[in-house]
């Protein structure tokens, strides 16, 4: 799958030259304001990029999170929630990334992280944040089917649609339009998207997640979730793109549509190699996510 490089091609001045490095393919522009756009909480994007390294010290990933006494204090409470379901309490920072481990304090402290990120958004950042926290919980619940840790699943999805997000904080103006409009499929709103603002949120959200120092599979994912299934895939890109389409399919939409798959006919994938029993039914899967969506939202 070819990368983009980030480069001027429109002399309007709300667009900005911006080249992530080991970009060298076909060339786009980047809208000044999402250059701009602060990342996620500091602390998270360590966690992130810590998150490469399968020997990291979880006693240096503690420090790290305590360094922000506000942030470790949300990471708390959201592990002792109903949202991540851990059978007992803890009360105690270390302790919990000692028992948790580093994939399932990830996963809280990017859901932390972007709460912060999209707090006082109006309707359309709710609606597109559900959508996130949706295909998140979608992602957990079937990625053992794919072989594929839960954390690291839902970690992955939470921030698929970080473009979108990051556009709609950017250039509320210019993006409200397009994603309040209805679609046939979301081609059409990719479409929409580039002709109100010169790019997609695929493609903001890769450079976004590159520019932030994140691990490369987020690149991928957030570039190419909405592409067809295809058999090869990686496993961990099968659950993402799923998981989207299973949440547009449960009423958990970013944006509206005309029509959509139903959750039926989902379940076959044969693009992968799941087989449609191993798949909760349908009403399991949209009590489990609006019951977790609660959480968000209390």
């Amino acid at each position: 799958m070819p990368e983009k490089v980030i480069s001027t091609i429109d002399s309007r001045p709300d667009l900005a030259v911006a080249t992530p490095p080991d970009l060298h393919t076909d060339s786009v522009t980047i809208p000044v304001k999402l250059c701009n756009l602060p990342p996620l909480n500091s602390i998270a994007n360590q966690v992130l990029s810590m998150s490469a390294d399968e020997d990291v010290d979880l006693q240096r990933l503690a420090s790290i999170v305590e360094a922000d006494p506000a942030f470790a204090a949300e990471v708390l409470l959201l592990a002792n929630s109903s949202l991540f379901g851990f059978p007992s309490r803890m009360h105690v920072l270390r302790h919990a990334v000692a028992v948790l481990g580093l994939d399932r304090i990830k996963a809280v402290a990017v859901t932390v992280a972007m709460r912060a990120f999209l707090s006082g958004g109006g309707p359309l950042v709710r609606q597109i944040w559900r959508h996130s926290a949706a295909c998140a919980i979608i992602a957990e619940e079937i990625s053992p089917i794919f072989d594929i840790s839960g954390d690291r699943a839902y970690t992955s999805a939470i921030m698929h649609d970080i473009g979108r997000l990051g556009l709609l904080k950017s250039y509320p103006r210019e993006m409200t339009p397009p994603l309040s409009a209805e679609y046939a499929d979301p081609t059409a709103v990719l479409v929409a998207e580039r002709a109100a603002i010169n790019v997609d949120h695929g493609t903001a959200g890769a450079w976004l997640v590159k520019t932030w120092a994140f691990p490369p599979t987020f690149v991928e994912i957030c570039e190419h979730h909405h592409d067809p299934l295809h058999p090869h895939d990686s496993a961990l890109l099968q659950v993402i793109k799923l998981s989207c389409r299973m949440a547009d399919s449960l009423g958990f939409s970013a944006v509206r549509y005309k029509t959509s798959a139903s959750y039926r006919d989902l379940l076959p994938a044969r693009e992968t190699h799941a087989k449609p029993e191993e798949f909760p039914s349908e009403e399991n899967l949209r009590a489990n996510v609006e019951t977790r969506l609660a959480v968000f939202e209390q």
